[in-house]
């Protein structure tokens, strides 16, 4: 259920008759506008209600209810179904809705569009504002489907008997939700604005949204507990896609490190064959489907084995680091030990392989890569012994910083690092090392010779709008600058690294909800206004938070570790 809250006052002295009018069309419970819909009782919905019939990306759900509700105690208000058109004219002439009925339905939603319509009468208005208030609630009846553990609902249905119920409990609430709301931007807005400035902070409350509307609460009926889904966007459908929840992590480690941890748990899951599809790599998997049906098995993955592996890792110490309960982990703890051993044989030189730039194609001994697969055995290693559950801990933080030394030592050309073993004069942005600072890592890397070298070499290679993901091209993703600014020791540099993500953000034409790759020479979105737009891996803005002691929990001794 969602608040609308119109806020009406007079600003030239004098009082006004106000009326006011609000609508929802049916393109918001359509996939394509030639399905019938139908209305009753400001409730409206396809015809042929096909729930989960539908995966995929660009794609609308067309199952489930829209709700439209007045909280008006007052008797001045009208809601109704039917055409938009004669609505809209209607209070245009009259500020009023029509009298009679539109009762011709079922009717697709491109004929004469239907909407569900409400108008109330304010009256005479001063320089006083008064409130109004619309509900707005969607019931998607069933919201993901996994493997053979069946169809999910929103986990709010294990608060409310239904959506009118959870109508009235918003109602009742508002303005403990509005109160609540409102402090809640305050803080967040202010602890943005301190750590990274106005730009900033900007940017980081877009992110905020754009990440977490990507995601939905469920209730897993056959475990009978609460997880989490999230789905890519605009680049495919795919769900629970790992190289996208690695770049969103650093908003869910901020905000709520939980949601993070049930977004891992269904991935997890499906890798430790607890499902009836089996899984055989020995590294983590890609994704687990198409958005919202989980049924992917292994021939179906993206094969990304350095990325999504090192992607678990890094984010499961992060949960660590959060202060998050890790009992969750004993069932998983054997096949992660078979994904460790996986990354120590792989380092330090990756394979020709692909990685979460895919677009960029593969790049064998990429040193990015490498670095990531090196702090996140570091990463390992620190968890293995939190948990005490077996393996060698020692052994692979000795691996991990013999990997790092090697890795500086044929990486290093002149004033920064190469983006592959072998490649002079060249560069890349080397982001993921940035999770070595975000994890109060001790290692593997010598900080102090490749965090601040790379920082003043990207800043030297900087356009109008941003340093450039590699020599080979002028893009940038806005989640990798954003941790390539977070690797930064000094605000100034951060700023000079961050801030012209607002500038693009300000110029460019391709007005669109936040891209994540975009030029760094003319601002435009990299590949138009179809893809790479409206994705939550813009959380990822949200690392330079992390650098901030105040997130930080300390590593809980074994003797402290229960599992149950």
């Amino acid at each position: 259920v969602s608040y609308v809250v119109h806020e009406v006052r007079s600003i030239d002295g004098s009082k006004h008759d106000v009326d006011l009018y609000f609508d929802m069309t049916a393109q918001h419970v359509v996939n394509d506008e030639r399905e019938n819909v139908t209305w009753k009782d400001g409730i409206l919905g396809t015809e042929a209600q096909n729930v989960l019939g539908e995966r995929g990306d660009q794609m609308n759900i067309n199952w489930g209810f829209l709700y439209l509700r007045d909280t008006s105690a007052q008797g001045n208000t009208r809601l109704r179904g039917g055409s938009s058109t004669a609505h809209r004219e209607a209070f245009g002439y009259t500020g009023a809705l029509p009298k009679g009925e539109d009762a011709r339905m079922p009717r697709a939603c491109s004929d004469d569009l239907p909407a569900l319509s409400l108008a109330r009468q304010l009256g005479a208005l001063g320089a006083e504002a008064q409130r109004h208030v619309v509900l707005v609630g969607y019931d998607d009846v069933k919201s993901v489907a996994y493997y053979n553990e069946g169809q999910f609902s929103g986990y709010w249905t294990q608060v409310w008997a239904n959506l009118e119920a959870a109508l009235e409990a918003a109602a009742r609430e508002i303005d403990a939700m509005l109160a609540k709301s409102v402090a809640h931007d305050k803080d967040l807005m202010d602890k943005l604005t301190a750590t990274g400035g106005p730009k900033y902070a900007a940017i980081g409350s877009l992110a905020y949204r754009q990440t977490l509307a990507a995601t939905k609460l469920v209730w897993n009926s056959k475990r009978k507990v609460m997880w989490n889904f999230l789905k890519e966007i605009s680049t495919n459908g795919d769900m629970q896609t790992m190289d996208v929840i690695y770049p969103a992590s650093p908003a869910f480690l901020y905000s709520n490190p939980e949601l993070l941890k049930l977004l891992l748990i269904p991935v997890l899951s499906f890798a430790n064959n607890e499902t009836s599809t089996p899984f055989s790599d020995p590294f983590s998997p890609h994704e687990i489907g198409t958005y919202p049906i989980a049924d992917h098995n292994t021939a179906q993955q993206e094969r990304m084995p350095m990325e999504n592996t090192g992607n678990m890792f890094l984010m499961l110490m992060g949960l660590s680091r959060a202060g998050t309960d890790m009992a969750f982990l004993k069932p998983y703890w054997k096949m992660l030990l078979v994904w460790a051993d996986y990354l120590k044989e792989s380092l330090p030189f990756p394979a020709n392989q692909i990685c979460t730039d895919d677009f960029e194609g593969g790049l064998a001994n990429n040193t990015n890569l490498g670095a990531k697969g090196i702090v996140a055995l570091e990463a390992f290693a620190e968890l293995c012994g939190v948990m005490a559950l077996g393996g060698d801990c020692a052994g692979y933080r000795a691996s991990a910083r013999d990997f790092a030394a090697t890795w500086q030592k044929l990486a290093w050309e002149d004033d920064h690092y190469v983006i592959a073993f072998g490649m002079p004069g060249t560069y890349s942005i080397k982001y993921n090392v940035v999770w070595q600072k975000l994890l109060r890592l001790d290692g593997p890397f010598d900080w102090k010779t490749l965090g601040p070298p790379e920082v003043k070499y990207y800043i030297s290679k900087k356009n109008k709008y941003g340093t450039p993901m590699d020599h080979r091209h002028t893009y940038v993703k806005l989640d990798w600058l954003s941790w390539a600014a977070a690797m930064a020791d000094d605000d100034a540099s951060f700023q000079a690294m961050h801030d012209p993500i607002y500038d693009q953000g300000q110029d460019t034409a391709c007005r669109v909800p936040l891209t994540d790759l975009f030029d760094t020479v003319s601002a435009s979105c990299a590949y138009g206004k179809e893809a790479f737009v409206a994705r939550p891996v813009v959380g990822g803005v949200f690392a330079k938070m992390l650098t901030s002691k105040s997130w930080f929990a300390p590593v809980p001794s074994a003797e402290q570790v229960v599992y149950v």
